[in-house]
């Protein structure tokens, strides 16, 4: 056989990035995180803290944080360009989530969306790893396939962006430091 070569197919794009514009961001965000008002959703048990805990609000707006937002438009044209996707118009949900010691997120996905992501304003880096799973339930079903990673684990950092899909399930590993972790979340939906 000449030249074999391996190709991996049905890959889930993940697009990661430091913010640019680091320094303004966090000054906007710094301006308006006192104010928030945070909030747990009773029925998830003692989970993470919200800002929104019914997803409806725009944080962005209501806190004006236009810097933050000239990013993740940036970003997610960048993000759509490498998927072969050219965006049409689109609106965006957002909310601020903080974990202190004990909280984590149970797995879950933002189905109904199209595009998710997450913005790190304040993490140790040891206060709860992000930790996205593998969706094709079939490498499980095959023995020579068990040694396929079936979660992929991501360490927090100041200033980064993740985009994602919104399908892809995830999670936030419990924070077993006395630090406050806050991140900032969003879904995007075309229209």
């Amino acid at each position: 056989m000449a030249n074999p070569y391996f190709e991996k197919i049905f890959s889930v794009p993940i697009h990661s990035c430091i913010v640019g514009n680091l320094d303004k961001v966090t000054q906007e965000i710094d301006q308006s995180i006192d104010s928030i008002k945070f909030s747990m959703i009773e029925n998830w048990g003692s989970t993470h803290y919200l800002s929104d805990v019914n997803f409806e609000e725009d944080a962005i707006k209501k806190y004006n944080l236009n810097n933050l937002w000239n990013e993740i438009n940036l970003n997610l044209h960048t993000y759509c360009n490498e998927i072969n996707f050219t965006p049409t118009d689109y609106y965006i949900k957002s909310w601020f989530s903080l974990f202190k010691k004990n909280n984590y997120a149970h797995v879950h996905d933002h189905s109904g969306s199209d595009i998710s992501g997450v913005f790190y304003y304040k993490t140790n880096g040891n206060d709860g790893d992000l930790v996205f799973y593998n969706n094709n339930p079939w490498f499980k079903m095959s023995r020579c396939y068990v040694n396929y990673d079936q979660s992929w684990t991501h360490k927090p950092v100041v200033g980064k962006l993740l985009l994602f899909p919104s399908w892809l399930q995830h999670g936030v590993k419990t924070n077993e430091t006395d630090d406050t972790r806050i991140s900032f979340s969003f879904n995007i939906n075309f229209t």
